[in-house]
């Protein structure tokens, strides 16, 4: 296994509270465990489908590593890492706009009753950009990264920050490139349990992302068939991960 410098990219769906009935409907006599199935694959669907437009949208920048949950792990070497956060930062700002576009879209699945679909417009999107060593090994049929930077990586996403929606980049990656362009970054310390203090700086969307807008308006009528044709062919990560997931030769 090769030691690798690069940066390691972690998205994840914040604001995804699951299936807050379901150990409710499951106990209904009869139709409960279909309730229950319900929830989980529209749940399933609506987190793929989101997940799928921040793939496609950073598919051209970093490779995907692997999906955990409702959250995406990307890896990337470049020969000219200066320029290359600089690239990287300005893809996951966009994706605040890809995201909430298509946020904006699914608003049809709130003519479903069941829960995922009454909470999709709480999803927010967050992102974690580190710049570190890392091994790159075989699993299976597919490629994985590890290594105590990737494990920071990790710690980030628990962090202290109360925001729903930001990008958050480590010192590590600050010292490659000066993004004060941005704004008015939040820098702070974090706590990463058995790594120490992390030097971080969060970057806040607000006044950025054009695509909060409201949704257009249609009938109830015209969301509920949107909305019947959408779960028609229900997504899965699985699928996802098959798709965009780098192999081993």
């Amino acid at each position: 296994m090769k030691n690798n410098k690069g940066f390691i990219v972690l998205v994840d769906i914040s604001g995804y509270t699951r299936f807050v009935r379901s150990h409710k409907v499951s106990k209904i006599p009869i139709l409960g465990k279909k309730f229950e199935d319900i929830n989980e694959e529209h749940a399933e669907t609506i987190i793929s489908d989101l997940l799928e437009k921040v793939l496609e949208e950073l598919d051209d920048t970093l490779i995907v590593n692997k999906l955990q949950g409702d959250a995406a792990l990307f890896y990337a070497v470049s020969d000219d890492p200066e320029n290359f956060s600089e690239k990287i930062i300005a893809k996951l700002q966009t994706c605040f706009d890809v995201f909430n576009t298509r946020l904006n879209e699914l608003v049809f699945c709130q003519a479903c009753p069941c829960d995922p679909c009454q909470q999709v417009g709480k999803l927010k999107l967050k992102s974690i950009v580190h710049y570190g060593d890392f091994l790159i090994k075989k699993v299976s049929r597919f490629e994985e990264i590890a290594g105590e930077d990737v494990i920071l990586a990790h710690r980030l996403m628990k962090n202290s920050v109360e925001a729903s929606e930001y990008l958050l980049y480590t010192d590590n990656v600050a010292k490659l490139k000066d993004f004060s362009y941005l704004g008015d970054l939040d820098h702070r310390t974090e706590q990463c349990e058995g790594l120490g203090d992390v030097d971080v700086a969060v970057f806040y969307p607000e006044g950025f992302s054009q695509a909060g807008q409201p949704p257009e308006k249609v009938s109830k009528l015209k969301q509920f068939l949107l909305m019947k044709e959408f779960f028609k062919a229900p997504k899965t990560r699985k699928i996802l991960e098959d798709q965009f997931s780098t192999q081993a030769t």
